[in-house]
């Protein structure tokens, strides 16, 4: 290559497909490569095959070679055939040629193939090549050639079939390949792998997606329950979300719908999806609407709503038609056709089931785990799948429960088969649980009634003391797709499912409800009205909506799970409506607030074990109430206080979250079972009961309670406690003394308790050693003396040195965010040496503890908002995940290991005056760099550039900032961005106008050793005035095959038609560059954002007798002598091979090949803006200066995964960032050109 000639952007590259599946087609184009293929594109990863047949001419075709380098990642699937194919081999050739020029990741797959075969052409691969070589004994060079390209497609890893299934390999692949793609895939919705049929179902609907129309189009996709309408929506949207500028996908909207304040809460998750960020709080439906009418009607979106089942819950879709963008589709699921008959305009698809083939290669994939069945099951299978009548749910639970069963009890099944009419999936589904045991039937129906929605953990707890054998129990209705945990532990079914299960119920007693072992709601209501409970009901449940309306001051209701987090969970609910709407329901019904029921309803009910109330009023006395009760859920219970002949010895959980209790209870109860009790949005709660009679209490939830003062001290009775929350408690205002005793503790919230106070550390010390018969003795009015508040921490006292001792030693989790702290103790990590996650996050301290990295167990650490504190010490190497957003005091990270480097690299957000992080980078005012430094990068008269000052920007922090010239030091390169207009005249080398690449031959000098090189960049702004996501300088030394690459953590921003110089110094110190080797310097840059005018580099000798250094040019050498970097500087001015070889390893790298990057990810993080409210100053701003554009690809050298920073714990709502500017405004500096001499 010429000195002139220049690189392909890999830019240029336009991906058209996500992947290339390159395979033997007669080996495997109508088994595993077909599937494979289909899972592919159903995943939402478009995918180019060659479905050509024909056999080829001598070259691999051009259309194969354009789909190559479209591609973002190639398959490559090997099966015993593929090395007897020519063209395979020359394929893969094409693809490892592109691998090595350009980003575009490999991924082998064996298919019943060793990958030693591969790599070394032994077995039947040596077969092939043994033919290869007697027909192309002329084209050698030809073979040796495939010869490598196995060699290296072999050494990359891959994956093998071993002994897995083929649907579980492919669904591994399609995951594997699916995170290696980019953040996009973590929008997409999971679709069951086994899908069949989809393509043809989904074309139209892609079409209408895809139709260009500048209207708001709706389509409705209609059918009958369990066809496969959501699964054809979610597909569609898989594959088409990302051509939008936001979407939503909401399931589950008639279940959402019937929920206590839902509306409400699918508001939230609409704007948390459109906005991409999480919402803020919302208290009423107006308020809601005002919201969202603002997120949809500036963008195009896609929304997807599922199981809408009357009209009153469109209204609200088709009342904000009008709002939304032009060109925004939503979709409708929806069992009624004519839902929406009286509007015009949309576009209605019909779901018919599947065909009877479709449906065999279905029901095979979950009875047989193949798309056929197996040897001699075919006559078997084929009434099954006739009687299911192409409906994809009952195939797939019918097949599920006949996984594995003998050929005896598959004929058994069709003798039920043959009294299931045609259309009756809810009997479809019955013979899936005819087919389980009599507990595990039990067990199904307590689920579908009461469970639903639950955490998985605390259902198990409550079931367990029910009788079941909970956990084997809940796994055998998963494995025959009865039940589904969700990614959040909580358990799931398909209404049909549940409709099953309750009408299994209703069969029990079809007449008189009070006579079956479940009631709920409607009957639940007539049962108490009318007094005809009896001993047969072990469950109850009665839901009494509460509803908020517009400007109420009533008490908010919350959607909170068992442990009293608020749901945030990604699993989408449903969607809401503007108006208030009637409907029937079958988890709450209307009904007035003001009917209340008598307690005497209950009085035969002596075998009730579950009671689940909301919003119920209960009048009598409670002496006849049922004693049997295991969970008891009474929320928005109107009682101020338990009264003590109501009956709680047996309980298991209790639930009084919302109520109006004063005091619980008086005195003690005893009540030995119990294990859980949540009392949150008690507001009028003072103090907590007596505890000690709770012996067996693992959870106390307290979630709040926003009179709470105290906490009573028998709370150090519970051993056996591992969760206590208080969080928002605003007025508690100590922790009790004995906490210290709860041995079990594993994690304790406190976040919100901004009132609190704590002990001293010699009253703290007294008690730990104390009996509990000595605690009782103790004088709680003295020992209160000694507590102090948490904000006089910030004021050390001699005579009280408060400590962390006072908390259980055993803790696991500590929350402590928003809490007013002023200080955090230095006893931390001695006392809480077992901490994995701590929260600290909206405090107002100024440091951490020194000897942080003492908790060696520690995983997570958070402390967005802390805006005072100014360090953080060095941490553990446990430490996976820091988060520092918006501390905007800090200065310094110390940096103990390269290891942690990627944690410290997501941590920094708006941190906007960081400039160091130990032994990565530092940045410092020019006048305080080492005055060698400054000589070595060429300049020496810093008198005309004291007072110039430039506006720099933060790629590690996303932040800007206007000072005085600033010098930069990471990893071995020294570099100044100042105004300037040209490459000064001491630069020996300096590229053509325009040009982006460099080469030269480096003269050879006698006695001059090279001790590193100089580099100048001249830029102005682009089109846009815009950061480029991408500044990055290269050098490579050609001859001995090193390769340098540098991306700066901060670069200079030009002004408005001035250009910018980018100097640094490159150091090396073992012999990386040396006479008569060519070197290649090339620039790369968004051109969009930035321009290169010119660009020069000069060479920096050293002589080998030690008198001084030397440039290039030796008539124009300096005029003075250099020695080596001071030893202050040593880490950060060591040289460059030595620090990037430290901090940016990468096993993927060739030899010699080094990647210098403190940044996340190349594409600046449009997550980040994500966060922020679409009004907010914040991203205002920070879309004036960054500009984002999909089609743009990374400089091909590199690979960093795009950064994920929105998580459940990770980022506080982001209510405060619009209170911080981080810019002063788009390239306003006024700094004037200056400060290079030509004449050096």
């Amino acid at each position: 290559m010429t000195a002139t000639s220049t690189q392909q952007d890999p830019s240029s590259h336009r991906c058209t497909y996500d992947a290339f599946l390159s395979f033997k087609g007669t080996d495997t184009r109508k088994g595993f490569a077909d599937h494979l293929y289909r899972a592919l594109e159903v995943a939402g990863i478009h995918t180019f095959r060659d479905d050509d047949e024909i056999e080829r001419g001598a070259n691999i075709s051009a259309e194969l070679q354009k789909a190559i380098q479209e591609s973002r990642v190639s398959i490559i699937v090997f099966s015993k055939d593929y090395a007897s194919s020519r063209w395979c081999l020359d394929e893969l050739v094409t693809i490892m040629d592109r691998r090595e020029t350009n980003e575009h990741m490999v991924m082998p797959i064996f298919y019943d193939v060793d990958p030693s075969h591969v790599r070394k052409q032994t077995g039947i691969f040596e077969e092939a090549f043994s033919r290869h070589q007697q027909r192309f004994n002329k084209e050698m060079d030809k073979v040796e050639k495939w010869r490598k390209a196995l060699r290296d497609v072999a050494d990359l890893g891959g994956m093998v079939l071993g002994d897995r299934s083929e649907s579980q390999f492919i669904q591994d692949i399609v995951e594997v390949i699916g995170n290696k793609l980019d953040h996009t895939w973590n929008r997409r919705l999971r679709v069951d792998p086994y899908v069949v049929g989809i393509d043809n179902r989904v074309e139209g609907l892609n079409m209408w997606l895809e139709d260009g129309s500048s209207d708001v189009g709706v389509a409705v996709v209609y059918g009958m329950g369990g066809i496969g309408k959501t699964t054809i929506a979610r597909t569609a949207y898989n594959q088409k979300f990302y051509k939008f500028q936001g979407s939503s996908f909401l399931a589950d909207i008639r279940a959402t719908s019937e929920l206590p304040n839902g509306l409400v809460h699918l508001q939230r998750i609409l704007l948390s999806d459109l906005q991409k960020e999480k919402a803020k709080e919302i208290y009423s439906l107006d308020e809601g609407i005002t919201k969202i009418k603002r997120a949809i009607r500036c963008k195009r979106v896609l929304i997807a709503l599922d199981d809408v089942d009357n009209l009153e819950q469109f209204n609200a879709i088709l009342g904000m038609r009008e709002w939304l963008h032009p060109g925004s589709k939503i979709i409708i699921t929806t069992r009624h056709e004519h839902l929406l008959k009286p509007h015009e305009n949309c576009a209605m698809f019909k779901v018919e089931g599947l065909h009877e083939y479709e449906s065999l290669e279905l029901f095979s994939w979950h009875a047989f785990r193949q798309p056929h069945p197996g040897e001699g099951y075919m006559d078997l299978s084929k009434p099954v799948v006739q009687h299911c009548g192409g409906v994809p749910l009952a195939l797939q639970v019918l097949g599920s429960s006949l996984f594995g069963k003998a050929a005896d009890v598959w004929k058994n099944a069709l003798q039920n088969l043959d009294v299931i009419t045609e259309g009756k999936i809810e009997k479809i589904l019955r013979i899936s649980f005819d087919s389980l045991q009599d507990h595990e039937k039990r067990l199904f129906l307590h689920i579908a009634c009461y469970f639903i929605g639950k955490h998985k953990d605390f259902s198990t707890t409550v079931l367990d003391e029910c009788g079941f054998a909970t956990n084997i129990g809940i796994q055998n209705l998963v494995d025959r797709c009865l039940l589904i945990i969700d990614g959040f532990n909580k358990l799931t079914m398909h209404q049909l499912l549940q409709d099953m299960g309750k009408g299994i119920i209703r069969e029990e007693s079809p007449e008189d409800p009070g006579k079956r072992t479940r009631v709920w709601n409607k009957d639940a209501s007539n049962v108490l009205r009318k007094l005809t409970g009896t001993e047969t009901i072990k469950g109850l449940m009665l839901n009494i909506p509460k509803i908020i309306s517009s400007g109420s001051n009533r008490k908010r209701f919350h959607v909170e799970d068992n442990n009293g987090n608020r749901s945030s969970s990604r699993r989408r609910l449903g969607f809401f409506s503007w108006q208030s709407i009637s409907f029937s329901s079958t988890n709450s019904f209307h009904v007035s607030n003001e009917i209340g029921f008598k307690t005497e309803a209950f009085r035969r009910m002596h075998n009730l074990e579950l009671l689940l109330l909301d919003n119920v009023k209960i009048s009598g006395g409670y002496e006849d109430f049922p004693k049997n009760l295991i969970w008891l859920s009474w929320r928005g219970c109107a009682l101020k206080s338990i009264p003590t002949n109501f009956y709680l010895e047996n309980l298991i959980a209790l639930d009084l979250r919302n109520s109006s209790l004063q005091h619980v209870w008086k005195g003690t109860r005893f009540l030995p079972r119990l294990k859980i009790l949540n009392l949150s949005h008690s507001h009028g709660l003072v103090t907590t009961p007596d505890l000690s009679g709770f012996p067996n209490l693992e959870r106390l939830i307290l979630i709040d309670c926003i009179n709470l003062k105290e906490v009573d001290e028998s709370i150090g009775y519970l051993e056996k406690l591992v969760f206590l929350n208080l969080k928002d408690c605003k007025n508690l205002m100590k922790l009790p003394i004995r906490i210290s005793m709860l041995r079990s503790l594993q994690k304790l919230i406190l976040s919100g308790c901004s009132n609190l106070v704590l002990p001293a550390s010699k009253i703290v010390k007294n008690q730990s050693d104390s009996t509990p018969g000595d605690m009782k003795k103790l004088s709680l009015l003295s020992a209160v003396k000694l507590w102090q508040p948490i904000r006089s921490w910030v004021l050390p006292r001699k005579y009280l040195q408060l400590t962390c001792a006072s908390l259980p030693q055993c803790l696991k989790s500590l929350e402590m965010a928003y809490c007013n702290l002023s200080e955090i103790p230095n006893d931390l990590p001695s006392s809480l040496s077992s901490l994995e996650y701590l929260d600290l996050r909206g405090n107002l301290f100024l440091s951490l503890p020194v000897n942080m990295n003492g908790l060696s167990k520690l995983q997570t650490l958070l402390l967005n908002d802390c805006t005072n504190l100014e360090m953080i010490p060095e941490l553990p190497p446990s430490v996976e995940d820091l988060s520092a957003y918006q501390c905007t005091s800090l200065k310094s990270v110390l940096l103990n290991l390269p290891n942690m480097l990627p944690t410290i690299r997501d941590a920094v957000y708006i941190c906007e005056n960081l400039v160091e992080i130990q032994n990565v980078f530092k940045t410092r005012p020019l006048r305080s760099v080492d005055i060698e430094m400054i000589k070595d990068i060429g300049l020496f008269n810093l008198e005309s550039i004291g007072s110039t000052e430039v506006e720099m920007v933060n790629y590690l922090t996303r932040t800007a900032k206007k000072g005085p010239l600033q010098g930069l030091d990471e990893c071995g390169i020294f570099s100044i961005f100042l105004p300037g207009s040209k490459v000064p005249d001491w630069f020996c080398y300096k590229s053509s106008m325009g040009n982006s690449e460099l080469s030269i031959t480096i003269p050879r000098h006698l006695n001059l050793k090279i001790r590193g090189l100089n580099a100048c960049v001249v830029y102005a702004q682009g089109k846009v005035r815009a950061v480029p996501h991408q500044f990055l300088l290269q050098i490579s030394n050609e001859t001995k095959g090193l390769k340098w690459t540098y991306a700066p953590v901060t670069i200079g921003l030009p002004k408005e038609k001035e250009h910018m110089l980018w100097l640094s110094h490159w150091r090396f110190a073992n012999d990386e560059l040396e006479g008569g080797e060519e070197i290649r310097v090339s620039v790369r840059v968004d051109e969009d954002a930035m321009l290169i005018k010119e660009f020069g580099i000069q060479l920096v000798y050293e002589q080998n007798n030690n008198e001084g250094t030397v440039t290039e040019d030796i008539t124009t050498m300096f005029q003075h002598e250099t020695t080596t970097p001071s030893s202050q500087n040593h880490l950060l001015a060591g040289d460059v091979s030595a620090s990037a070889s430290r901090f940016h390893k990468n096993n993927q790298n060739k030899v010699g090949e080094y990647f210098i990057c403190n940044r996340s990810g190349w594409f600046f993080p449009i997550e980040i803006i994500s966060m922020v409210h679409l009004s907010s100053p914040l991203l205002r701003q920070l879309s004036r200066h960054f500009r984002f554009r999909a089609s743009t690809q990374p400089f091909s050298l590199f690979s960093f995964a795009p950064i994920q920073i929105l998580g459940a714990e990770r980022v506080r709502e982001v209510e405060n960032i619009e209170q911080h500017s981080i810019w002063d405004g788009p390239f306003s500096s006024t700094v004037s050109e200056s400060g290079i001499s030509s004449n050096s």
